[in-house]
């Protein structure tokens, strides 16, 4: 079931990637980038049988953090920050 579910995200992600790039509307592009790091999630979750934490991490983060715009009455990015604090590479 699992390999049935990652051949439609893959598909879906495809989509997602080839219309945003040619999406001139911000906010769409938004919408699209929020939709492509959520099917990310989704591939990360279902990958491996024990998903990767940091991956798993990375990718909430950045979900948290490109629906601050689209939630105006919460600071998802400073949750982001506080829940999931963003580690750089050094």
């Amino acid at each position: 079931m699992q390999d049935a579910i990652l051949d439609l995200v893959r598909q879906a992600h495809a989509l997602t990637e080839s219309t945003a790039v040619t999406t001139s509307d911000l906010t769409t592009r938004k919408q699209l980038v929020l939709a492509d790091l959520s099917l990310h999630l989704v591939q990360a979750a279902l990958r491996q049988e024990q998903p990767d934490p940091a991956e798993l991490k990375r990718y909430l983060y950045s979900i948290l953090t490109v629906c601050d715009g689209f939630v105006p009455d919460l600071d998802l990015k400073a949750m982001a920050n506080v829940v999931l604090p963003f580690e750089e590479a050094s």
